[in-house]
């Protein structure tokens, strides 16, 4: 009976930890998480959001442009922190255009690894 709730209760737990780091993402100030960057800002990589998008991964260090149906908006991920917790993108966005939650992911400054 007891392995028989185990998956169950590894499951919960999972989700929950997820869930409490998004959380605790919305406590980060939004300067830690980069700063908006010019429109006509050459960006290192451009991401379209589209109905199917649910997450984006970026990397420390780098500028996107965010493409979503006719707005866009840039953004720079220059932040001094390593570790970053995943957080919605709509923390960042200008207001309006995302009408959904999307979780950026934003991988450790390559700058930044010891070798």
């Amino acid at each position: 009976m007891a392995t028989k709730l185990l998956l169950p209760v590894l499951i919960a737990t999972t989700l929950a930890a997820g869930a409490s780091g998004l959380a605790a993402a919305a406590e980060q100030p939004r300067a830690f998480l980069g700063k908006a960057a010019p429109e006509q800002a050459s960006a290192d990589k451009v991401i379209v959001i589209t109905d199917a998008t649910r997450y984006v991964n970026v990397t420390g260090g780098q500028t996107v442009r965010f493409v979503v149906g006719d707005r866009s908006f840039t953004w720079c991920f220059q932040t001094g922190s390593a570790h970053l917790v995943p957080f919605d993108l709509q923390q960042i966005a200008p207001q309006g255009v995302l009408t959904r939650p999307i979780v950026a992911y934003v991988a450790d400054n390559p700058l930044y690894q010891g070798a």
